[in-house]
């Protein structure tokens, strides 16, 4: 589907060979599908999603990140050089997730995703609602 497209291209912008600092902008209403934020749970936790890329596109990105997994002085091995990328993924990308507090799915989805309390930090700029 669109989403776990964009997952792909926003986690290989911040984590392949040519890794760049990414945001990935996410709001509440965007969210059609809980799974969704089962995704940005597992990149908040991991740094990756599970069997989120098929074999012949991780192929391509440990081909992409061998270069870059070397010049750190990281074994060429393909295990090493994916545990680069998801490390790269980590440093360079950051996730602002906007939410409502009003009604009790913010509640919920803290309770389900852990992450999002565990992996962030919050901000909130108007009074919080009773």
């Amino acid at each position: 589907d669109a989403f776990r497209e964009d997952e792909k291209k926003f986690l290989v912008s911040a984590g392949s060979g040519n890794a760049k600092p990414t945001m990935f902008l996410f709001n509440d209403t965007q969210i059609i599908n809980e799974t969704f934020l089962e995704d940005i749970n597992n990149i908040l936790n991991a740094g990756e999603v599970p069997n989120l890329f098929p074999n012949d596109e991780a192929d391509r990105i440990v081909g992409d990140t061998r270069a870059k997994a070397k010049d750190a002085g990281r074994s060429e091995a393909k295990d090493a050089v994916w545990q680069y990328f998801i490390e790269m993924v980590r440093d360079n990308l950051h996730i602002v997730l906007t939410m409502s507090p009003v009604g009790s799915a913010l509640r919920v989805r803290m309770r389900m995703f852990p992450a999002l309390v565990n992996c962030c930090t919050i901000d909130w700029f108007l009074p919080w609602p009773d």
